[in-house]
């Protein structure tokens, strides 16, 4: 897939079978996938000056949430498209709403289908690359 070829991508979730599914997933697809296994992970990645394509972060996970790594993500030059997944439909602090008006690329409700993530996938990096 030329979207996806090549592209580094950061994965952010606590749970193992989902990050690593997703990473299988982009894998297949060509992109090389760094895993973070709780926010605190995920912000040592982003700090560690590697540029990412792409990140993809549960809202929900110890340390940091996925608005916390969000708003690093925004700080970056240039800044990265994120998306926010997250399994439960309420969301108490208003991460989602808050992270949409600042330019999140999408949120995708777990559990979701294989096509439809990739899908998703494809339109952040699309629209981030007609941005630069």
């Amino acid at each position: 897939d030329p979207v996806l070829h090549e592209r580094r991508i950061l994965v952010a979730d606590d749970e193992p079978n989902i990050r690593q599914t997703i990473a299988d997933v982009l894998t297949r697809y060509g992109s090389t996938v760094d895993q973070a296994a709780d926010g605190a992970q995920a912000l040592a990645f982003l700090s560690a000056g590697q540029p990412y394509d792409l990140i993809l972060s549960d809202i929900k996970m110890p340390h940091k949430n996925g608005y916390e790594i969000f708003q690093a993500a925004q700080k970056l030059n240039p800044a990265p498209p994120v998306i926010l997944m997250t399994g439960f439909g309420y969301d108490p602090n208003h991460s989602i709403v808050r992270a949409s008006q600042e330019g999140l690329a999408a949120v995708l409700f777990k559990p979701f289908k294989v096509h439809h993530f990739i899908a998703e996938v494809q339109k952040a990096l699309r629209k981030a690359q007609t941005a630069s």
